[in-house]
């Protein structure tokens, strides 16, 4: 509730600021007008009229910006991530502002900050079980989203000793394994998930399995996974991108670029990335393996460098930056 009420307040204040300048754009019209045209007959008008005449004009003018900014207020409204968090920092004490603040800048992508602020809560408060958990799990997040996967796997273990969503704390303690290479702690993780009851919102499983078994140069058993969630249609356009790289793995690169068609023309997200990531991935197959040149007719030294290339890792299933803890690809 807390929480709740300090977001609100913070927004409020923020349109009744919003609203100053239409009041006096207002209250400007009305005195030009009165000075155009005289004032109005029998009026008297004295300071405290002008006052109230000012008044109006910001009530006016503060309830029309509210109007307008009618979906922040309802945003402030809500807490990020409220599902997960449940009631825990929601109060007013000391420990909940600072908490608040640090969602406030994980929400924002500072996650440089929200660590150092998470950090700070840890060491300074006694909490509860509970706000343990959660406190872990989004401390995990932030050393994820700095590219230290290892600092975060303990984090998220932690999480779900105290109590937090599991589904969850294990899907991204699967991908932290898979980011710093334990690729057989992630699978594990993933097979658990997949053999018990997880949110529906987890339709990427299939593709994070064929992603892990990519970046261990198994093409076949990745295939098996990207197959199963293009039958089953999840992630659809996402699976025919993890075909499309699993095929150059495998040197059949008519089809690799059948199965990159079709992940394009499904509207893949930053199909530009994917671009790059394949005409690397293509590169580096013909490199390793000459003699697959026949296979297209080009030999590995009249193959263009791709620009910009990025990494495996770039490519696995991320957070879209609205805040959700399972975003789509």
């Amino acid at each position: 509730m807390g929480d709740r009420l300090r977001k609100y307040t913070k927004q409020l204040l923020e349109l009744a600021f919003r609203a100053g300048l239409p009041a006096l754009i207002i209250f400007g019209v009305l005195l030009g007008t009165f000075i155009v045209r005289g004032m109005p007959q029998n009026a008297d008008f004295t300071p405290k009229t002008y006052l109230g005449i000012l008044i109006v004009c910001y009530i006016t003018a503060f309830i029309t910006t509210c109007v307008v900014h009618f979906r922040d207020l309802v945003h402030a409204a809500m807490r990020a991530d409220g599902h997960l968090i449940g009631k825990n920092f929601g109060g007013f004490r000391r420990p909940d502002k600072i908490f608040s603040r640090g969602m406030d800048l994980y929400a924002h992508n500072h996650a440089r900050e929200a660590l150092d602020t998470f950090l700070q809560l840890r060491q300074e408060y006694d909490l509860t079980e509970s706000e343990e958990g959660v406190l872990s799990f989004y401390t995990g997040r932030c050393y994820q989203l700095l590219g230290c996967a290892s600092n975060a796997v303990p984090y998220y273990r932690k999480a779900r000793m105290n109590g937090f969503s599991e589904p969850f704390a294990m899907l991204f303690e699967a991908r932290s394994c898979a980011e710093g290479g334990d690729f057989e702690g992630s699978l594990k993780l993933y097979d658990y998930l997949l053999s018990h009851e997880h949110p529906d919102s987890f339709f990427f499983l299939y593709t994070d399995i064929g992603y892990i078994y990519i970046r261990q140069n198994q093409p076949d058993q990745a295939i098996e996974w990207f197959e199963r969630s293009i039958r089953e249609q999840q992630n659809y356009a996402f699976a025919l991108s993890g075909m499309a790289i699993a095929m150059l793995q495998k040197g059949e690169f008519k089809k690799a670029n059948e199965y990159s068609y079709k992940a394009l023309i499904n509207r893949l997200k930053d199909p530009s990335s994917f671009r790059s990531y394949f005409a690397e991935t293509k590169q580096l197959m013909l490199q390793n393996h000459p003699d697959w040149s026949k296979k297209t007719g080009i030999h590995p030294e009249e193959q263009e460098a791709p620009a910009d290339s990025n990494t495996e890792k770039e490519n696995l299933p991320q957070h879209d930056e609205e805040i959700k803890p399972a975003p789509e690809n």
